[in-house]
């Protein structure tokens, strides 16, 4: 059976010791026209905060401003977002462009995910597990509130690159998820805005 065209973009599952997600997040701020941000889509730090009182629960200066992040080579990720902080009971479950919205965001830099690889290239290999990878950006569901990002097949894997977002850790051990296109794979964010493999595993200020 084929696996289902089906992206999520990341998706946060266990750490690498093996403990399992226990749904720990920190909290964003995402403001102005900086784009669309759905569950699964990797955001990155925008080198600024709040500047005033977001919903009577963080004062000035508490939340991080975050972005959508780029996807490519050397495009860092400070983490995933995992949920957006309801305003009232018609609010999105993802935060529309142009609106000020609290992000919740996993960004453990040892937490590992899924992602799923699209079928633009060459499918991602049992001989990739240990290379960089990059991902592949997507159109979330205003619908769903979902990521609709992909792992790149076309951009690497590359065991070269370190500059790459992605180390590939295994193939996904899910029922039916077979190598070939749209293959689910376990990775680690490794161009990671707080542990950044090009600055010695410091934090990279933005």
């Amino acid at each position: 059976m084929a696996n289902v065209n089906a992206p999520f973009g990341l998706r946060p599952v266990r750490y690498m010791d093996g403990r399992p997600y226990n749904g720990a997040v920190t909290y964003g701020f995402a403001t102005g026209a900086t784009g669309v941000i759905a569950i699964g889509d990797p955001v990155v730090l925008a080198g600024a905060a709040n500047t005033t009182e977001i919903m009577g629960m963080y004062p000035p200066g508490t939340l991080p401003t975050v972005t959508l992040a780029a996807d490519g080579d050397a495009d860092p990720i400070f983490g995933v977002c995992v949920g957006v902080v309801p305003t009232s009971r018609d609010s999105t479950p993802y935060r529309v462009d142009s609106t000020d919205r609290v992000i919740m965001i996993a960004n453990g830099p040892d937490l590992v995910f899924w992602g799923q690889t699209d079928a633009a290239s060459t499918d991602w290999a049992g001989t990739d597990v240990g290379s960089y990878a990059n991902m592949k950006a997507g159109t979330a569901s205003t619908i769903t509130g979902k990521s609709a990002w992909f792992l790149d097949t076309t951009d690497g894997p590359d065991n070269a690159d370190p500059s790459n977002q992605l180390l590939v850790l295994g193939l996904a051990n899910i029922p039916g998820n077979a190598i070939g296109d749209y293959s689910i794979w376990e990775v680690l964010i490794n161009n990671h805005q707080l542990a950044n493999v090009a600055d010695g595993g410091r934090f990279t200020g933005v």
